[in-house]
């Protein structure tokens, strides 16, 4: 099956670092562009996953999403 790379951010995250607070729940890495690798047939099946695991209604964004630049193992 294809994998893809899904880049991830949070803006609660970011939000609480502008105005100089923690995230109640995330750390601060969060506030940049966090990659994960999704196994899926299609981008949007890629993307579908991501938003299941990294909700938007929780403050997560997708800001990019290719084929995996990872070589096969």
């Amino acid at each position: 099956m294809p994998k893809f790379e899904v880049g991830i951010y949070n803006e609660q995250v970011r939000e609480a670092l502008k105005d100089g607070r923690k995230h109640r729940r995330l750390n601060d890495e969060w506030a940049e562009i966090n990659y994960i690798e999704v196994e899926a047939e299609t981008a949007d099946a890629a993307r579908a996953k991501a938003k299941a695991r990294h909700p938007a209604q929780q403050g997560y964004v997708i800001a990019h999403i290719g084929p995996s630049l990872k070589a096969d193992r």
